[in-house]
């Protein structure tokens, strides 16, 4: 009786284990990720450009004239983490959570990420894993 009771306790044991496994996928990326360092807005024929240090993200217009520059890390005082300077290894447009409205995702190399308005270069700081 007692060996049947100590299996069926390790089976039930080890079956909460496996399913307690990681389950949380983040934003995480070592690596760079970005396709393309130009990103270009069909409706206003506006281009985003991550430059080639994947520090800074601009916008041009039509005609060549520069909307905005932003460094989203030091423009919003991101604290450091795991990296002295992060660079970005995500760039794409997204959906916002909370409506339509297209915005560009970027996430760093130390696991930090958010998005950029495209009309302003503001960026909001969504998180770190």
């Amino acid at each position: 009786m007692k060996p049947i009771l100590i299996i069926a306790l390790l089976f039930v044991f080890s079956c909460s284990f496996i399913s307690h496994g990681q389950s949380y996928i983040g934003q995480y990326r070592e690596s760079n990720n970005i396709k393309s360092d130009t990103l270009v807005d069909i409706k206003t024929g506006i281009r985003f450009i991550v430059d080639s240090n994947r520090i800074y993200v601009k916008a041009i217009d039509k005609r060549g004239k520069q909307l905005w520059k932003t460094d989203p890390s030091v423009d919003k005082k991101l604290p450091e983490y795991r990296f002295k300077r992060p660079v970005i290894v995500y760039f794409q447009f997204q959906k916002s959570r909370n409506s339509e409205i297209e915005e560009i995702g970027i996430g760093y190399n130390n696991s930090q990420f958010g998005y950029i308005d495209k009309k302003t270069g503001a960026f909001q700081f969504a998180g770190q894993d």
